[in-house]
């Protein structure tokens, strides 16, 4: 498996950091192939970034994460406009 476990298997203070660390290795192949892919297909840098990000905004709201105008906003603040 290459993606770790958690330390323990019950909530503790840093395991979302942690989930983040176990996921990034595996997340950053997948991005990149889709940015390779994309690119090769004709689109731009800017355009693949945007729409990956998209995606994983898609995908957070469809898992129920937080979905409050304000952090909708600032998440579209940072990587939308």
């Amino acid at each position: 498996m290459r993606i770790q476990r958690p330390m323990r298997p019950t909530d503790y203070p840093s395991r979302s950091y942690d989930c983040q660390l176990a996921l990034e290795a595996e997340f950053r192949r997948a991005v990149d192939t889709l940015a390779s892919e994309a690119g090769e297909a004709g689109w731009s840098v800017n355009e693949t970034t945007r729409a990956i990000v998209g995606l994983a905004l898609a995908y957070a709201a469809d898992q129920h994460m937080d979905r409050t105008r304000a952090s909708t906003k600032n998440i579209r603040r940072l990587f939308l406009n």
